[in-house]
């Protein structure tokens, strides 16, 4: 099998659909969908068929679940699978996290392609002014790689989700000399980004990184509308 054909395991946000002749998953990161691979253990299958007989009122109606799992791109492994043929590849669940909004679990595509800019501390709303309007920003791009402001520099690292945890470990940033409110402003920000914090995204597409000792609320303000 080629090295490229399976993806690392990913979290995603899809709709799912079960029948006599429909057992696949459609995440919404792409416009690709795959058949459920045999690899997928029975726990599983069963936990997916049980949401879509409680969730569902028609035949092969689809619901919207959080999964996480590896893609399979690779011709050969469906090969004389079901009706796999006709989809893109395969899909192994390797754990459930439920419908979409039970419970509200943020996964890659929520988070990629999308820049947010910070909005309040602890509830106390960024003051533009006080920072030379270089207000912090994060923006995820493919292969959940980030960069932004960091109130003073330029940033960038790889992004990691751990369960329901958010960090950008090592990140790296250019070295600029800014006034004292700014760089204080950097370094609240880089220390909450180099730690874990539970992340959480509202239904207005609010963005908080939580810590202990800390609240960072982000609106979301991407650059194409």
């Amino acid at each position: 099998m080629p090295a490229c054909a399976s993806e690392q395991i990913t979290r995603y946000r899809g709709q799912y659909s079960f029948g006599h002749e429909v057992n696949s998953f459609c995440p919404e990161i792409n416009s690709q969908c795959y058949w459920l691979s045999p690899d997928t253990t029975q726990q599983q299958r069963e936990q997916l068929k049980q949401l879509v007989e409680k969730n569902t009122d028609k035949p092969y109606e689809a619901i919207c679940v959080v999964v996480e799992g590896q893609i399979n791109r690779d011709p050969a492994a469906k090969a004389g699978i079901g009706f796999a043929a006709d989809y893109d590849g395969l899909f192994t669940v390797s754990k459930l996290y439920g419908l979409c909004d039970k419970p509200r679990v943020v996964t890659e595509g929520d988070l990629q392609h999308h820049r947010w800019v910070l909005e309040s501390i602890n509830g106390e709303k960024i003051d533009p002014v006080k920072l030379g309007n270089q207000i912090p920003e994060l923006e995820i791009a493919e292969q959940m790689m980030a960069s932004g402001n960091s109130g003073c520099n330029r940033f960038f690292g790889k992004a990691e989700l751990r369960e329901n945890r958010f960090i950008i470990e090592k990140a790296a940033t250019t070295r600029m000399m800014c006034p004292p409110a700014q760089n204080e402003m950097e370094r609240l920000f880089l220390q909450l980004l180099g730690q874990e914090s539970t992340i959480t995204i509202d239904t207005d597409r609010n963005l908080f990184l939580e810590t202990n000792e800390t609240r960072f609320r982000f609106r979301i303000e991407d650059w194409v509308q």
